[in-house]
């Protein structure tokens, strides 16, 4: 039997056991002594690889963002709906697919921005940039139509990424039920009529 990359492998093992143990206790719980030894590696071998436990953090974080996958049935959705909220709808969904289905990604993040704030964040632009800044130029777009009750199509696109990012982590505790049981399109439509109210309600009082 041929022995699996993964089984042969010192540094797939590494980041496969760092990513775990980032995701549960963060960067500053983590030992590289605990990472090697869930890696069935020494702390050598560990530094060998990567030269610091920061390099080690990043590349956990590099490789789990390499995982996003965006529906293409989605994008082509966004591009072809007929009014702002519907628009608004898809790109919520897109920002779930991409973000929610990758719980481990979700806690990595979370933890290296209370720990790193913006430091790492050329690495997040790289993989995340296109999807937020393509949503938000499509946005752009319903400006000069007066569909779009926001002067900065981008803060929003960010502002969802950031309500879907925390959907995943206050909903159980104040929704009553896991967020999971829900479907994502009625998510999607709810936050979305909680931004459109906000929204509006700004605009209004100007």
């Amino acid at each position: 039997m041929t022995p699996t990359v993964s089984a042969t492998n010192p540094q797939k093992r590494i980041l496969h056991a760092a990513a775990d143990l980032f995701a549960q206790v963060g960067f500053n719980g983590a030992s590289t002594r605990d990472i090697a030894r869930l890696a069935s590696v020494n702390d050598a071998t560990v530094y060998r690889h990567f030269s610091s436990k920061k390099d080690l953090f990043a590349a956990v974080i590099e490789a789990e963002l390499q995982k996003l996958r965006v529906r293409a049935d989605l994008l082509v959705h966004v591009a072809n709906v007929e009014d702002v909220r519907a628009a608004l709808c898809v790109i919520f969904e897109l920002l779930t697919e991409a973000l929610a289905g990758q719980p481990r990604l979700l806690r990595l993040l979370q933890f290296s921005v209370l720990e790193f704030g913006s430091a790492l964040q050329p690495l997040y632009q790289k993989y995340l940039g296109e999807l937020l800044e393509g949503a938000a130029a499509y946005l752009e777009s319903w400006r000069p139509r007066d569909a779009l009750l926001c002067e900065n199509p981008r803060a929003m696109v960010v502002a969802f990424a950031v309500t879907v990012v925390g959907l995943q982590t206050l909903y159980p505790l104040f929704g009553g039920k896991q967020l999971a049981l829900r479907p994502v399109r009625d998510s999607a439509a709810d936050c979305v009529d909680l931004w459109h109210a906000v929204l509006a309600s700004t605009n209004r009082g100007k």
